[in-house]
């Protein structure tokens, strides 16, 4: 009897330790689009052009795109005609105006065929020009 409470306190111990290290490394906190690398930084239209043909090597890649707003609506803008760039919560966006210069960074989630755009999330404004 004496011996199994002997290693009842250790394994308790080991249990606990073990526990937290996996929810730790499991549930470990995100990067913020301002923390993530863009993999592309470029105009936005030659950006749509090139991805026509194959998106697969583009999707959850970040990217810093750069274009002219052509549409607002309630949770983000198009640029250029052909990528709805979705913003974060936390961003103010709602003073840009329609042909307003604009770079964005966000993380590409894929095409609508139906729309014929590029999906951004997670965007961010970079940079805007009031004309």
């Amino acid at each position: 009897m004496k011996k199994n409470k002997k290693w009842l306190i250790p394994s308790v111990i080991f249990l606990l330790l073990g526990t937290t290290i996996f929810f730790n490394y499991i549930y470990k906190s995100h990067k913020t689009t301002e923390e993530l690398n863009a993999e592309f930084n470029g105009e936005a239209s030659l950006f749509f052009t090139s991805l026509k043909q194959d998106i697969k090597p583009w999707l959850n890649k970040t990217v810093i795109l750069t274009g002219n707003v052509s549409s607002i609506d309630t949770e983000g803008v198009i640029i250029d005609k052909s990528i709805y760039c979705q913003f974060r919560k936390d961003v103010n966006f709602k003073l840009l105006t329609i042909n307003q210069p604009i770079t964005i960074k966000g993380v590409v989630i894929g095409y609508d065929d139906l729309l014929e755009e590029l999906k951004v999330n997670q965007c961010i404004i970079k940079k805007t020009t009031n004309d």
